[in-house]
């Protein structure tokens, strides 16, 4: 330990005599052993140490002047603040009566002079851890007083709290039997959507069954029929080119009009063929500069663009996860059908991109002869025509390869138009798009 530390004094002692020399043996004693002394010579002077700075135990001679040892404790005990201090008197009467005196008006304690000092500190020791028992005692059961009155007071919360709950305990009883109720209910109807989801699925996978027999179907059909159609394509040819002199106008006319039929033919058949392999395609998706695409779907386009004079603008667009050929081939579709519908006004086709939430907003947008609302939604049918072949050549499959190549890249397609008003087609791409 550093001996440089000033050690915790062991108690503040207030020494009472009016005899100078026993003040200076006690004191010396004192304060060789740690405690602190205080000495006075008289009585009033005590009361008056007591009253200003209480100490912790009095050493109280018994014969003084003016005002005696017994006098001076009883006027400690009438004083709440001094009553506690344990007094010890110490006097050269050694008459039994004296010590009951003594302990009469409140003292702890009677040593009989002279005295010893080892007596003296022993029975101070003893009396100061008496009294600091006693003041823990006091300082437990004030503690104990205010927990009781706490307990007491959490006790009737915890009452009016009990009240509470088994409110809440009948309430909670009915709204578990109202729900046990339910349960049996939900457990009934998600046993028959259960049945519902697994018969939707059979559904699902004889109809995905179906469609790929039907595009293999009409993969196979469409290839087959090239060979006999060419066939009677070349025949028809032949025979109207050979035999024109030297038939009558009626059978040249039914010639021209098997030669016409086998081309519409063939330009049928191709477009199948190509509706069916977009849905064999398992070409996997690259990053792709829709400029380039653009670009490519207009040289495409070229001999078409400069015999109707359009005019074919392209804002900023972005770069996409897919399948550059099929993209290629829906924004030449759409151009394409722009210009084919056109008024009586050269072309003017825009095409422009922006971002929207999650993925790419495309639009496609024209001055030709619009689309009225009523036919908006089966124009994305395969082989649906708004037309004749007088008005407007085709298949009547271009838009629905337009919404496949859509749907194979995540996104879907939609016009806005009007009669007379040209017409806007919008169409999705995922911002980060993926092969189905």
């Amino acid at each position: 330990m550093d001996n440089n530390l000033q050690e915790t004094p062991l108690g503040n002692i207030l020494v009472v005599d009016d005899t100078p020399e026993n003040l200076r043996l006690l004191s010396t004693m004192l304060t060789q052993r740690g405690y602190v002394p205080r000495c006075v010579i008289n009585g009033k002077m005590a009361l008056r140490a007591c009253n200003y700075n209480p100490p912790d135990l009095i050493l109280l001679d018994i014969m003084m002047p003016q005002m005696n040892g017994y006098e001076v404790c009883q006027h400690l005990k009438l004083d709440a603040k001094t009553r506690d201090i344990p007094v010890i008197f110490i006097s050269a009467k050694d008459e039994v009566f004296d010590k009951v005196n003594a302990f009469t008006v409140g003292g702890v304690d009677y040593i009989s002079k002279p005295f010893q000092f080892e007596e003296v500190l022993a029975r101070i020791e003893s009396h100061l851890t008496l009294r600091k028992l006693q003041k823990q005692l006091k300082e437990q059961n004030i503690l104990l007083q205010q927990e009781i009155s706490s307990r007491l007071a959490v006790e009737e919360i915890l009452h009016e709290k009990n009240q509470i709950l088994q409110q809440e305990i009948s309430s909670r009883c009915a709204v578990e039997k109202a729900l046990q109720e339910q349960n049996l209910l939900l457990q009934k109807e998600i046993g028959n959507r259960q049945c519902a989801e697994s018969a939707l699925l059979k559904s699902y996978q004889e109809l995905a069954r179906s469609n790929a027999e039907l595009e293999q179907f009409a993969y196979v059909a469409s290839h087959d029929l090239q060979a006999p159609l060419a066939t009677i394509a070349s025949y028809a040819q032949l025979l109207e080119k050979r035999s024109k002199d030297q038939l009558d106008s009626q059978a040249n006319k039914f010639i021209g009009n098997i030669v016409q039929g086998c081309t519409r033919m063939q330009t049928l058949i191709d477009d199948l063929l190509e509706y069916s392999r977009l849905g064999r395609s398992q070409k996997p998706f690259q990053p792709t500069d829709c400029h380039q695409v653009v670009e490519r779907a207009l040289a495409n386009l070229q001999w078409v663009i400069r015999d109707t004079q359009a005019v074919v603008s392209c804002s900023e667009l972005p770069v996409v996860n897919g399948d550059i050929s099929q993209l290629v081939q829906l924004f030449q579709n759409l151009v394409g059908n722009a210009i084919k519908y056109r008024q009586d006004a050269p072309p003017v086709v825009s095409v422009s991109a922006c971002k929207h939430q999650d993925h790419w907003l495309f639009s496609v947008s024209d001055n030709g002869i619009g689309i009225a609302p009523q036919h908006q939604e089966r124009i994305f049918q395969i082989f649906q025509r708004l037309h004749t072949q007088k008005e407007y050549s085709g298949t009547g499959i271009g838009l629905a390869i337009c919404q496949k190549i859509v749907q194979r890249h995540g996104g879907r397609i939609w016009v806005e138009s009007e009669p007379s008003q040209g017409s806007t087609f919008h169409f999705t791409l995922n911002e980060n798009t993926f092969d189905l």
